[in-house]
C-alpha cells in the first residue's frame, strides 16, 4: 500500500486528479491494476487516502513543532512558515487541492474539510492564548485572523503553484507575520500616543516653521 500511495501521490501531483490514470499509477508502484482495486474501490478512494496521509503528516509536524514555541508572534510565524513550506515542498499536491478538490463539492467532502480544521487548529489556538495572554488585541475574532492568515499564504504563492519559480518561505513569512501583527497587537497607551502626536508637530514645526508670517503694516 506504501508503494501504491506514494505512486498515486507523485501521479496525481503531476497530472491532477482528472487526468491521472489508474493504469500508470499501477505502473508506477510495479503492480497490476487489480491490485489497487483489492485495496482501493476507487481512484476517489485514493486520492482521499492521499489527501489524508498528507494533511496528517502536516498536523503532526505543527503539533510537535509549536509545543517548544512561546509567544503569540513566535507561534504564528512558525505556523505561517510551515504553511509556506508546504507548498515550497510538494507544489504539485498543494496544486491540486487549490484547483481540483476545493471547488468540487465530491471530492472536497467534510472527511477533508475536518482535516482542514484540524491543521488550522494550531493557529486558533495561538491566537487566543495571544488574547488571554494580552500580547493581541481582546477584540480580534480569532476564527477571522486564522481565515486571513492562510486566504493570504495562498494568494501570496498562488504565481509560484502554477507557474514555478523560486519561494523564498522565510522572507515572505517574516512579512506577513509582520502585516498581521500590526493590527492585532495592543493598541498603544495614550501617554505614548500623545508623545507621537507631539513629535509629529515638532516635526513639522521645524519643517514649515512655527505660526503664520507676520503681515506687514501698510503706511
Amino acid at each position: 500500500m506504501r508503494e501504491i500511495l506514494a505512486a498515486a501521490r507523485t501521479v496525481f501531483s503531476e497530472r491532477g486528479y482528472e487526468a491521472a490514470a489508474i493504469t500508470e499509477i499501477a505502473r508506477r508502484a510495479g503492480v497490476v491494476e487489480g491490485t489497487i482495486y483489492k485495496h482501493f474501490d476507487s481512484k476517489r478512494d485514493l486520492l482521499h487516502r492521499v489527501v489524508r496521509d498528507f494533511y496528517e503528516a502536516l498536523i503532526d509536524d505543527v503539533d510537535a513543532g509549536i509545543r517548544g514555541i512561546r509567544g503569540a508572534a513566535n507561534r504564528l510565524r512558525f505556523l505561517i512558515g510551515r504553511h509556506l513550506q508546504a507548498f515550497s515542498a510538494d507544489r504539485g499536491l498543494c496544486r491540486l487541492l487549490i484547483r481540483e478538490i476545493r471547488p468540487d463539492g465530491e471530492l472536497y467532502d467534510s472527511s477533508i474539510e475536518n482535516l482542514g480544521r484540524r491543521y488550522t487548529r494550531a493557529a486558533s489556538q495561538a491566537l487566543q492564548d495571544g488574547i488571554d495572554s494580552g500580547e493581541l488585541r481582546d477584540d480580534i475574532e480569532p476564527a477571522m485572523v486564522r481565515h486571513m492568515i492562510y486566504g493570504a499564504v495562498e494568494h501570496v504563492v498562488w504565481r509560484f503553484v502554477f507557474r514555478g519559480g523560486r519561494l523564498d518561505v522565510d522572507r515572505v513569512a517574516d512579512e506577513l507575520t509582520r502585516a498581521v501583527l500590526h493590527g492585532i497587537v495592543p493598541q498603544a497607551s495614550p501617554s505614548g500616543a500623545v508623545e507621537r502626536l507631539e513629535a509629529r508637530i515638532a516635526g513639522l514645526e521645524r519643517r514649515f516653521g512655527r505660526g503664520r508670517p507676520r503681515r506687514t503694516e501698510r503706511a
